[in-house]
Parts: structure tokens; sequence; C-alpha cells
């Protein structure tokens, strides 16, 4: 997956040089000093707003070519970003943060890491602080091909028969809200996602699901 993602960071704004249009709408939140996590950072374009706000953001990526440029322009602009190469799996998991991002991730790992990963989120945000996630709906237009073609694993989510094999995850409606409970919901949303593209290839569209949530103190 790294050596994949090595490749298309090599490309400029392969996902896009715009944050999510999440971050923009609760830009507000964003106080100066206040500690941003950004999990899977890419190139950067969801951790460079808080980082220019004032924030300290810590980025994880398996990609060294997404590392290696996101540290350039944090050291460019003199900015409190640091991104590390490593997986959400080696990042303490005792660790706290006021923000945590993550975006795209959950749909696209095994069901075993997918799991993992919704453990880790809810102890990574501080108790009062802010989870940013999003993730793929069952009316998404991959859906049929995947229960067509790959081995459905459990209900929703597949594999590829692929060497090594590549994974793919949708939630049912109002799923997502039972990994999270007594979250204080504030912003939740699925549906048709926006028209984008990656790099140079064709417009792509997802049906998403898109969570803010504050978790209790």
């Amino acid at each position: 997956m790294s050596e994949n993602y090595d490749q298309a960071y090599r490309e400029a704004d392969f996902f896009g040089a715009e944050a999510s249009p999440l971050l923009k709408r609760f830009s507000g939140l964003f106080e100066k000093g206040s500690t941003v996590l950004d999990l899977g950072v890419g190139q950067g374009r969801n951790a460079l707003p808080p980082a220019r706000a004032g924030c300290r953001v810590t980025g994880i990526d398996p990609s060294g070519v997404a590392v290696a440029g996101v540290n350039e322009l944090a050291t460019a602009e003199a900015l409190g970003l640091e991104a590390r190469q490593i997986g959400f799996a080696e990042l303490d998991s005792a660790l706290e943060f006021d923000f945590v991002f993550c975006f795209g991730l959950l749909q696209m790992i095994d069901p075993a890491a997918g799991d993992l990963l919704l453990r880790r989120l809810a102890g990574w945000t501080r108790p009062g602080g802010v989870l940013f996630l999003t993730a793929w709906h069952r009316d998404d237009p991959s859906f049929a091909h995947r229960a067509a073609s790959w081995t459905e694993l459990e209900p929703g989510r597949f594999r590829s028969s692929d060497d090594p094999p590549r994974y793919r995850r949708y939630l049912d409606s109002g799923e997502i809200e039972t990994f999270f409970p007594g979250w204080e919901i504030l912003h939740h949303f699925e549906g048709p996602g926006p028209w984008h593209r990656h790099a140079g290839g064709p417009p792509e569209r997802h049906a998403d699901v898109d969570w803010v949530a504050r978790r209790p103190v």
C-alpha cells in the first residue's frame, strides 16, 4: 500500500489541493495551540490549514514520499506540523488530541485493522475533543461490483483476489452512530459526495458518510 501511494504522491495534489469541506465548515473550532492528529496525512491538504492557524499538528502516513513532502512544506513555512512515516497501529494508543482527522481510511483496510482503528480513534480524541471521520455507504457506485466479484468477509466488507489483497468496507445507514455511543453529534451526513479527480483520472463520486462528533467529557 505504501509503495502504491509513494508513486501516487509524486504527482502534485493527487487527492486535490483543497481541504475537506468538513474542515472548512468547522474551521472556527480550531484555536491556536490546539493539538491535531491527521491519519493519512498524504500531501497535507487537511493538515496544513490548522497548522497555518497555529495548531500543533501530527500527521502520520505509511508513504515516505508523502511524509517528506509535508515536512518540507512545514519547514519552509515554519509551521507546528510534523509528519511521521508510520501506520496508525504503530502510533502510541495513549496519546490524546483536541482534534482527530480520519478521512477515507476506514473503507480501505481489512476488518481487524478497521475494528482497531475505531477503538484507537475514540482513545486518541481527548474528552471534549472532536473527531472528523469519513467513510463509504452501501449506496456507493462501487458496492455492486465488489459484491459481485470480491469475497464478502462480513456484511459490507470485501476482499479482492489480488496478492496482496485489497479491502473495501461500506457502512449501513446510521451504522456510524453505533461506533461512538454517547458522543455529541455536530454533523452527520449520508449521501452523494462531491465530484473529484485523483490526479489526471476521470471524475469520481462516492456515497459518503461524514461524521463530526465531540467525545463526552
